[in-house]
């Protein structure tokens, strides 16, 4: 008898606090239930959208079904970001987070 595929959930956690341009952010993923063997080492993707349409990709690897990724942000303005978690069986889990950069009090560049 064949077993069926796990259905994951896939919660994305926003940065905590007001976040600057020209610093960098710390995003979280929890991925439910926690995968175990070969869904265990699959990282979740995370696609970014910044507010002037640049977009990147980074990767989460999971430990016990959470993970963190810094991220830089360089502008000011709403981030979009889409988690992915692709098991190697089990059913895809995906997110969509956005959170807001303001634009820096400190300044940007160098000091003369």
């Amino acid at each position: 008898m064949a077993s069926a595929a796990t259905s994951y959930q896939i919660t994305a956690v926003p940065p905590i606090g007001t976040i600057y341009s020209d610093t960098v952010t710390t995003l979280a993923v929890v991925v439910a239930p926690s995968p175990v063997g070969a869904a265990g080492s699959t990282p979740v993707v995370i696609d970014i959208t910044e507010p002037d349409g640049d977009r990147r990709t980074l990767t989460a690897a999971l430990t016990l079904g959470g993970a963190t990724v810094a991220t830089s942000v360089h502008e000011a303005g709403r981030y979009v970001a889409v988690l992915t978690f692709a098991p190697p069986v089990g059913d895809p889990a995906t997110t969509t987070m956005a959170f807001d950069v303001l634009e820096s009090p400190f300044g940007t560049g160098s000091a003369s």
